[in-house]
């Protein structure tokens, strides 16, 4: 399992319906690309001043589903048409479901750092990022 985590930060101005419209459209991407086990929408309910309010995570079934999903074009249209408008700035990381803590289980662990894959859009984030806040 992969877990494409998208943080957002809205433009100045973008209203609640304006956001829960963004949520409501992403049902398009479990409906219409194969891969997608599920999406989880939600509002940060922390109080950190970072300005990423809203996040969602795409869970995929494994490295091709999310290949196949990065360059899908029903993600491109949702991207351009329905996200790009409103959002201000937006990272996005691919985890794998490959590490965990959980509660009375104890530790699970399968890191392969040697055959990590970097997203192109999270290249083209941290690009940007390097163009609007310089190298530090």
């Amino acid at each position: 399992m992969i877990q494409h985590i998208v943080l957002l930060k809205w433009q100045a101005g973008t209203t609640d319906a304006q956001v829960d419209d963004v949520f409501a459209q992403a049902e398009e991407l479990v409906r219409r690309i194969d891969g997608v086990e599920q999406v989880t929408l939600g509002r940060n309910r922390g109080n950190a001043d970072h300005g990423f309010t809203h996040a969602f995570i795409v869970s995929l079934s494994d490295d091709d589903a999310l290949a196949t999903y990065l360059d899908h074009p029903v993600r491109a249209r949702y991207l351009a048409e329905v996200l790009s408008p409103v959002e201000a700035e937006r990272i996005e990381i691919d985890v794998p479901d490959a590490s965990s803590h959980r509660r009375g289980s104890g530790a699970s662990r399968s890191w392969d750092w040697g055959t990590t894959r970097h997203s192109a859009i999270a290249d083209a984030a941290a690009l940007r990022w390097e163009e609007q806040h310089g190298e530090l």
